[in-house]
């Protein structure tokens, strides 16, 4: 089973409002990532909230195969919320895609292409690479399981660092993959990106 586990607890320090609730199209950037998840072949998708996370869940309608999962522990930083993640996976789970609630940009298409070279890969862990850049999903075998549980502030780039051998980097000739909202300057520039009026 491949596990897709949607990083949303933030605080949204940068933004100055809760970006997972900003408009996007005729929706809000949550919903439209859940929604690009939820038609990829992912065959379970966690939402992991934190930050206002009544309020967002309140606002969004859950695709079948998604769970919502609240890190309490959300402040200390993103690491948590991915350790949230892989704890609340089931055990069968084969790898874990991690993705970002605030890439909007990403398609079904780019989290399908990784899933494949996954499969195809061989090595355990899949980074997209767009212009010589590493982005975001990014996919980790099972058995990267306790290690992607003892991270620290680095995130799962330590566990990156230590497994240069396993990664099987994936071009996909789209700068999306490099783009997330941290500041109003950033969703201006998705929403151009996406061809909406800013």
């Amino acid at each position: 089973m491949m596990v897709g586990i949607i990083l949303s607890a933030g605080e949204s320090k940068r933004m100055g409002t809760p970006k997972q609730l900003l408009p996007w199209g005729n929706t809000i950037v949550l919903q439209h990532v859940l929604d690009n998840a939820a038609a990829s072949r992912l065959e379970r998708i966690q939402l992991i909230l934190g930050h206002c996370a009544d309020e967002i869940a309140g606002r969004i309608t859950l695709p079948s195969k998604t769970h919502i999962f609240v890190n309490p522990a959300f402040k200390e930083g993103m690491h948590t919320s991915v350790k949230c993640g892989i704890h609340s996976a089931p055990p069968d789970a084969e790898a874990f895609m991690v993705l970002l609630g605030d890439q909007p940009l990403i398609e079904t298409w780019a989290i399908d292409r990784l899933i494949d070279a996954y499969h195809e890969g061989g090595k355990g862990i899949v980074v997209p690479v767009c212009n010589g850049r590493r982005g975001h999903p990014v996919i980790f075998a099972a058995r990267f399981r306790e290690e992607l549980l003892a991270i620290g502030d680095r995130g799962a780039r330590e566990v990156l660092h230590r497994h240069a051998e396993a990664i099987f980097e994936v071009p996909i000739d789209s700068p999306h993959v490099l783009m997330d909202l941290d500041t109003p300057q950033d969703y201006q520039k998705a929403r151009r990106e996406a061809g909406e009026a800013s």
